[in-house]
């Protein structure tokens, strides 16, 4: 079937292969430009030597290979590089915590990890009193969410997240919703 496909948050670099998605499309740029982004970022704060931390699928792994190609032209080493599993344990995130706190020069961590274990790191950090160690660079899946958050926002702070730019339409006669793209639909 060809049948177009516009999609708001599908970030994923393989979607940009067009011999594979001939009709998909979308109104985000993809992880690699997030991942261009965080080299510049920590190219800026002089963070030469970092970990990074990826969620065990497309998502985390994609972005972090981006962003590990990309390091290496500004002389960004990276020190290790870790992966949460889809299903983690408590158990798993102390021997995160613990392997990203055991590289004493790698403070800062590049995080290509969706809001649920952003949240559950936070966690580990406060549960095992290590909180003000780290610094974070995350990727648009913390972005401006609170979720990651949500009352353990002492434990974020210092940490860098990242958003695509974004532009409200003002008069925008259809909003968001289902039924007015519905009516939109109907009328054309």
């Amino acid at each position: 079937m060809q049948i177009p496909q516009i999609s708001y948050a599908s970030t994923s670099i393989d979607l940009s292969d067009k011999s594979r998605f001939e009709y998909f499309s979308r109104v985000v740029p993809p992880d690699s430009f997030q991942a261009s982004a965080m080299v510049e970022i920590a190219a800026l704060f002089r963070w030469n030597y970092v970990s990074t931390l990826a969620d065990d699928g497309n998502y985390g792994e994609k972005g972090v290979s981006a962003f590990e190609e990309k390091a290496k032209d500004y002389g960004i080493c990276v020190a290790q590089s870790l992966k949460i599993s889809r299903l983690a344990t408590d158990k798993e995130f102390d021997k995160i915590v613990n392997d990203l706190l055991s590289m004493n020069k790698a403070k800062a961590v590049i995080m290509f990890v969706n809001e649920d274990n952003c949240r559950n790191l936070l966690a580990t950090l406060r549960r095992l009193n290590r909180t003000t160690e780290l610094t974070f660079l995350a990727s648009d899946s913390w972005g401006a969410k609170i979720h990651p958050v949500y009352g353990q926002e002492i434990f974020a702070e210092g940490t860098i997240s990242i958003l695509p730019k974004r532009k409200i339409v003002k008069d925008c006669q259809y909003g968001s919703s289902a039924a007015a793209f519905s009516e939109l639909l109907r009328r054309h």
